[in-house]
């Protein structure tokens, strides 16, 4: 007997890089060994134990260029997955270029308790940067904080980026949509596999910011990936705006597929030619020449991934019935400045417009959603122009700007989500991130960024409390802080564990209240430093959500039923009230001011 327990440890250790006390798994495609790591963390979290890890998992085969991903296939022996695998190709955004770039990039990794748990709730975290960039494979993800805290299992996902997940040909060829396709196939596997991991394939919660949180909602849409899942966390992402939605016709697709082979070099017709030809070129002669010849808009209509525009699918309610939990950050607009106004001088005061210059960045804003009717224009000054301060054409406007710049992109299109989700009885959490950060979770970015676009990641994924962040100066944040980040840990993981984001809380965690979100009182909750004392608000943005998903579409409509005599008419007339506006308004003070008569 004392020879076979001999042998037996004898073949252990020759296994490659396995030790008899690594964590091991065994998967529907073979044996997957990762690492135990240990967490400490006393003053905050109040946690000092072992953590199971796996990085780089392949849930797919390297994809071939512009096709489905295909399942992973059964290896032999034990994989060693101890290490983050590379990112998918990309350009870089915001400065940030990533070390290792390949189009082998289909990986997940697993963050779980130690020892393994039984049927323990799952978070998918899909990340964002524009359908263009990021990765999974990054500190700034590290699972392991936000499993301290909630005792759930963390998976985050890769999937391709910019022209290599939307170029398509709208045949066999190249489809479409890959990026998304390699997303359900990540679910795939996480749903096939994650009860070896000691997680429960029926408590799984998808969760992701900006694109990633549009590409959840877009998982929401599909119906390949609608049984994969059971709830959803959407952060500033939506389906609605043209930058994650392509509304053009398919010829125009196919059109954009030539441009790309044109400026390769490629013949562009059969397809089956031109995929071959662009197949001989490298991946980066691809991505660079796509910035001037590929007009890259993340997912279409397909009729596989995505059977027909988001308006329609929730006009005729076919979407994944789901407890949802979703919401922006009060300063989304500042995104849109970054790359007008410089950041680089030290303390950069916040840019200023005046009057004059609202209407400018207004239309040069708009173009980029493809809005350009002067009509459309001269409606959205209106709403927006801060009109208590417009009798002086030097007074500061940018406020009104940020506010209409992250109201189209992101809040308008959250408030529109969550009412399709309640107005079908589906529970609805909202919440409004209004804490100013003392650090960027951007490297450079000015302190008037405020509470803006991606600020609440740090807090939802504990990046304060990472030891591989620790000596980044935008990760050192006040104590304060820290607490906020463990509130908000503790919050969303009782969502996913319990569908409510107090639910299983103690008042000692100090949580607040947070009512659901239902029609007609629209309550939400705020969220910064005093998470706990913050009042509940109702009908966030009400009036200017009313103006950009109910009569901003109507009169979209309406102009597009017009003559262009009854339109210059229209908007002549409108120019002359718009002119006097002005006027009147201080006619009318002057009236209230005058002697009455008694």
């Amino acid at each position: 007997m004392d020879f076979y327990i001999l042998l037996s440890l004898l073949f252990l250790a020759l296994m490659p890089e396995v030790s008899i006390a690594d964590p091991n798994v065994t998967v529907a495609q073979g044996m997957l060994v990762g690492k135990t790591v240990h967490f400490t963390e006393e003053n905050f979290i109040n946690v000092n134990k072992d953590f199971d890890i796996y990085l780089g998992v392949p849930f797919a085969e390297p994809p071939r260029r512009f096709k489905p991903p295909v399942a992973k296939r059964p290896w032999d022996g034990p994989l060693n997955v101890t290490e983050f695998k590379d990112a998918c190709t990309q350009l870089p955004i915001f400065g940030t270029i990533m070390e290792s770039m390949s189009e082998d990039c289909l990986y997940l990794n697993v963050y779980s308790p130690s020892p393994k748990p039984t049927n323990a709730t799952v978070m998918v975290w899909i990340h964002g940067g524009g359908f263009t960039a990021g990765t999974a494979n990054q500190y700034e993800f590290y699972g392991v904080p936000l499993v301290a805290v909630g005792d759930v299992i963390v998976v985050t996902i890769n999937y391709r980026l910019a022209v290599f997940a939307k170029f398509t040909t709208k045949d066999a060829e190249a489809p479409g949509n890959v990026g998304m396709l390699d997303q359900v196939a990540a679910l795939q596997w996480i749903h096939d596999n994650i009860e070896a991991f000691g997680g429960d394939k029926d408590r799984i919660t998808l969760f992701g910011e900006s694109a990633g949180g549009a590409a959840v909602e877009y998982l929401t849409l599909s119906k390949r990936s609608r049984g994969l899942f059971n709830q959803a966390i959407i952060e500033s992402g939506s389906t609605v705006p043209n930058w994650s939605f392509d509304p053009r016709p398919a010829e125009m697709e196919v059109q954009d597929a030539k441009n790309l082979g044109e400026a390769l070099g490629c013949d562009t017709s059969p397809s089956s030619a031109l995929i071959a030809c662009l197949e001989t070129k490298t991946a980066n002669e691809i991505i660079n020449s796509s910035l001037l010849a590929y007009s890259f808009c993340p997912v279409s209509v397909d009729g596989d991934f995505l059977d027909d525009e988001p308006a329609n699918l929730y006009k005729n309610k076919d979407f994944k019935r789901c407890p949802i939990l979703t919401g922006t950050n009060r300063d989304e607009g500042t995104l849109f400045l970054i790359a007008v106004f410089p950041t680089d001088a030290p303390n950069p005061p916040r840019p200023e417009v005046n009057t004059s210059g609202l209407d400018v960045i207004i239309r040069s804003l708009m173009v980029t959603y493809g809005i350009t009717e002067d009509i459309l224009i001269a409606a959205i000054r209106q709403e927006y122009t801060d009109w208590t301060i417009a009798d002086n054409s030097s007074a500061n406007q940018m406020p009104s700007y940020i506010e209409c710049a992250g109201d189209q992109g992101f809040s308008c299109p959250s408030d529109q989500f969550a009412r399709y989700h309640a107005g079908v009885g589906d529970t609805v959490f909202k919440y409004f991130f209004t804490h100013e950060p003392s650090r960027s979770v951007f490297e450079g970015f000015p302190g008037w960024f405020g509470a803006g676009h991606a600020e609440e990641v740090t807090f939802v994924f504990g990046a304060p409390f990472i030891e591989q962040l620790s000596d980044r100066d935008i990760y050192m944040l006040t104590d304060e802080e820290k607490t906020l980040s463990v509130k908000m840990m503790k919050s969303w993981t009782n969502f996913a564990k319990y569908g409510d984001p107090t639910s299983g809380a103690n008042p000692n965690e100090g949580l607040g209240s947070w009512p659901s979100f239902t029609v007609p009182e629209l309550s939400y909750k705020e969220i910064s430093l005093d998470i706990a004392n913050n009042g509940v608000g109702r009908a966030l943005k009400a009036r200017q959500c009313h103006f950009w998903n109910d009569y901003f579409p109507k009169l979209q409509k309406f102009i597009a039923s017009q003559s262009m005599d009854d339109l210059s008419d229209w908007q002549n007339e409108f120019k002359n009230w718009q002119s006097q506006m002005t006027n009147w308004q201080q006619a009318y003070d002057e009236y209230k001011e005058a002697p009455k008569c008694n």
